[in-house]
C-alpha cells in the first residue's frame, strides 16, 4: 500500500539545515539563473565553506554544515569551471580540507538506474551536500515544459535527498524574460512543477555594475522557503586577493530600490515634463512608459491611474475635430488661444516629434525623480569587511600563499 501512517510528534520537530535558514537538510533546494550569472562560483564558495573546520564555514553570515560535498557536473564533463573556482576560494581559506570536495562529471545524462546506484554508493557515507548541475543536462530525455515528465525526476531527487539525509542543491537555467520581468518572477526553465518538490528555491542574478559602484555583486532572492521565514534578498560581493590568485565572497548591502510601478510613475512624470503644456495622448504616453521603464503595459496603466488619483496628472480636452484628449502635469495652465495654436501647429507638423527639448535644469530636476539604477528589492545592511562574515579569518586571514542523448522514461 502506498499510504502509510506517520506519527505526529508532541512538539514541533527541529529542522536541520545545510545552510542555516536557507538550504534545509534532507530535501531539494533549487537555484536558478541565466547562464553566466554565477551559479558555479556560488556553489564552489559554498563547497569550500563546508570543507572548513566545524563551526568555521559561513555563507552570507549563516552557518554552513561541515562535511563532504559531492558535485555532479552535467553541464561540463571536464568540470573546468568548478576546478578553477574551488581552487581560487581555497587560496583564501587555507583551513579548508580540499579532500572533502568530491567533483564528478555526468556524461550522457542520468537514468533511474544511475540515481539508484548513486544512492547505494553514498548511503554508507552520506555527504553534507549533494549538488547537481544542472537539471536540463542531467535529464536529457525529459521535456522540461511537460509537467508529467518533469515530475518523475524531481521526485527521484527528493527521495534521494531524504534517503541520504543530505542537502541536495539542484541548479537550473531560466528562459527568456518578458519586459519588466525579473529572474525571480520568471522562475526555472520549463514547468512550474520544478518548484513543487523543493523545499527552498532561489533566483540568482548579477547586479548591474552601475547600481553597486562597479563591484562584482550577485543577488540571491529566495522565492520559496517552507521551513523558515522568507529571508530578504542576499547580496554577495566577489573580492579578489591582492595577487588575484584567490578570492572570496563577502556580504554586500543591496541598494534600496523602486518597485516596477514606481519606476513607471517616474517615467510618466518625466515624459509629461518633456511634453510640456502641449501634453501627450494616452497611447503615446503608455508606449513611452513601457519602453523607458522596461515594464508591462499593465504596470504602466496602473502607474498612470495612481498618478491621476493623487492629482499629479490631468486630462485636457483640446479644441478641434473629435475633441482630442491629452495628458499633462497638473496645474499646467494654458490659454484657450494657445491650445488652438498648438492644435493647428500639430496638424502642420504631422509626423514630427511632439516632445520639445528641455533646458538642463528642468531635465535634471525631473530626472532626479526617475532613479532607475535602483534594485527592486530591499537588501540587508551588512558589514563591509570579510572578517564580519567569517570571524575565523581573524585567526587565519585569506592568504595568497597558500555523449549520446537517449530518451529515458521515468516510472
Amino acid at each position: 500500500m502506498a499510504v502509510k501512517r506517520l506519527l505526529l510528534p508532541p512538539e514541533p520537530p527541529e529542522v536541520e539545515w545545510g545552510v542555516e535558514g536557507l538550504f534545509p537538510r534532507g530535501y531539494v533546494s533549487l537555484v536558478f539563473a541565466h547562464q553566466g550569472q554565477g551559479k558555479t562560483r556560488l556553489v564552489s564558495f559554498l563547497a569550500v565553506q563546508a570543507a572548513r573546520p566545524e563551526g568555521r564555514g559561513l555563507f552570507a553570515k549563516r552557518r554552513v554544515r561541515h562535511g563532504r560535498v559531492v558535485i555532479l557536473d552535467a553541464d561540463d564533463p571536464g568540470g573546468l569551471g568548478y576546478a578553477l573556482w574551488i581552487n581560487r576560494f581555497l587560496k583564501a581559506y587555507e583551513d579548508a580540507d580540499r579532500g572533502l570536495v568530491d567533483l564528478r562529471s555526468v556524461e550522457g545524462g542520468l537514468t533511474p538506474e544511475d540515481v539508484a546506484a548513486l544512492e547505494a554508493e553514498l548511503k554508507e557515507d552520506p555527504p553534507a551536500f549533494l549538488v547537481l548541475d544542472a537539471f536540463s543536462s542531467a535529464f536529457l530525455g525529459v521535456d522540461v515544459v511537460k509537467p508529467h515528465l518533469v515530475h518523475a525526476p524531481m521526485r527521484a531527487l527528493t527521495a534521494l535527498a531524504h534517503s541520504l539525509n543530505t542537502t541536495l542543491i539542484l541548479l537550473d537555467h531560466v528562459g527568456k524574460l518578458a519586459p519588466g520581468q525579473s529572474v525571480a518572477q520568471k522562475g526555472a526553465l520549463g514547468s512550474v512543477v520544478k518548484l513543487a518538490s523543493p523545499r527552498a528555491a532561489f533566483a540568482l542574478e548579477r547586479m548591474p555594475p552601475r547600481e553597486v559602484e562597479g563591484r562584482d555583486v550577485v543577488k540571491l532572492t529566495c522565492v520559496k522557503q517552507s521551513y523558515a521565514p522568507l529571508p530578504p534578498p542576499i547580496g554577495l560581493e566577489l573580492v579578489w586577493l591582492q595577487e588575484e590568485e584567490g578570492c572570496y565572497f563577502k556580504p554586500y548591502p543591496l541598494p534600496e530600490g523602486q518597485s516596477l510601478e514606481e519606476k513607471a510613475e517616474a517615467v510618466i512624470l518625466l515624459v509629461l515634463q518633456e511634453a510640456g503644456e502641449e501634453g501627450i495622448p494616452r497611447k503615446e504616453l503608455l508606449e513611452e512608459a513601457v519602453r523607458r521603464a522596461n515594464v508591462s503595459e499593465r504596470t504602466a496603466k496602473a502607474a498612470l491611474s495612481a498618478l491621476r488619483g493623487r492629482g499629479a496628472v490631468e486630462v485636457v480636452e483640446l479644441p478641434g475635430r473629435g475633441a482630442p484628449r491629452v495628458y499633462r502635469l497638473a496645474n499646467c495652465v494654458v490659454s484657450f488661444a494657445q491650445n488652438r495654436e498648438n492644435a493647428v501647429q500639430d496638424e502642420a507638423d504631422f509626423g514630427q516629434s511632439r516632445l520639445p527639448k528641455m533646458d538642463g535644469g528642468t531635465k535634471n530636476a525631473v530626472q532626479d525623480r526617475a532613479d532607475f539604477g535602483q534594485s527592486d528589492e530591499e537588501g540587508q545592511k551588512f558589514s563591509e569587511t570579510p572578517l564580519a562574515e567569517n570571524p575565523g579569518l581573524a585567526e587565519n586571514p585569506p592568504s595568497p600563499e597558500g555523449g549520446i542523448e537517449e530518451e529515458w522514461i521515468w516510472l
